[in-house]
């Protein structure tokens, strides 16, 4: 009994070293392709890069992820990401933030009712002071608050140029189109802009030329956004702007991202590669 009773710990213990070695490896094998943790200021933000794939490196491209995605979100920021690298592209994602949905708050009066009635007396006495209260307050928000996009995407193109010189391509998709003026300064000479599905109306030229427009249309519908934005750069003559609208695309592309791919490769290749080889 006792060596059976033995045998029996002996083989438990075996079973929980196994499950724990196969929790690392799942571990391990969650992280995208690529991670890596990216320092900005005091805080670590996750990312992926992947350098070209073809042995002769065109440049690299930073993909900017729309609300409700990450680094290697399935569909359009996978797709891209990993494509690309193929046609001598190094990619990279980098995690933004974007504001949250409204939170649906308690009612005061229900939290109010739970709580023990206090004299005013006694509740003058045990407020903190006011001062103290503000700055403690405002460090504690320093100290929580997250980087915001700008530093979170200056601190993608700083890794990029430090690991690649040569063009940079801004990919934004959706929400993160808003964001991509204000990079004009950091980008080098031979540069270049992506929307996919941008979320923003045109009031002024973009920063950042030339321009490739991807848009889904729903069949025997018109894309009124789409149409406006390539109106107001013929209205401004801009000639480095290109639009491709696809047809039957839903709002995120999903089964179409093999088109998306196709387009963005082409317009790569004609407006950075052909150049280099003639």
């Amino acid at each position: 009994m006792i060596l059976l009773f033995s045998h029996m710990l002996t083989a438990a213990e075996d079973n929980a070293e196994t499950v724990q070695s196969d929790a690392s490896v799942l571990r391990q094998n969650g992280e995208p392709d690529g991670y890596l943790t990216l320092p900005v200021g005091d805080a670590s933000i996750d990312a992926a890069f992947i350098p070209d794939r073809l042995g002769k490196s065109y440049g690299k491209v930073l993909i900017l992820h729309d609300s409700n995605a990450g680094i290697d979100s399935p569909g359009l920021v996978n797709t891209l990401r990993q494509g690309l690298p193929e046609a001598g592209w190094t990619t990279m994602t980098v995690a933004l933030t974007y504001p949250a949905q409204a939170n649906i708050h308690l009612s005061a009066n229900a939290a109010s009712a739970a709580q023990p009635t206090i004299a005013a007396s006694e509740a003058a006495a045990s407020l903190p002071d006011e001062t103290q209260t503000s700055q403690d307050t405002t460090e504690e928000q320093n100290l929580l608050s997250p980087p915001d996009n700008a530093a979170r995407i200056s601190a993608a193109l700083a890794y990029l140029n430090a690991r690649q010189p040569g063009t940079t391509v801004v990919v934004a998709i959706g929400e993160a189109a808003s964001l991509t003026d204000a990079l004009a300064g950091q980008l080098g000479e031979k540069r270049g802009l992506i929307w996919i599905r941008p979320d923003l109306e045109l009031t002024e030229l973009p920063a950042i030329m030339p321009i490739l427009d991807i848009a889904p249309t729903v069949p025997g519908r018109t894309n009124r956004e789409a149409v406006a934005r390539r109106v107001f750069m013929k209205q401004q003559q801009v000639t480095t702007y290109d639009q491709r609208q696809i047809t039957g695309a839903d709002y995120r592309f999903y089964g179409f991202e093999p088109s998306v791919l196709s387009y963005v490769r082409g317009w790569l290749t004609k407006q950075f590669v052909t150049e280099e080889k003639s």
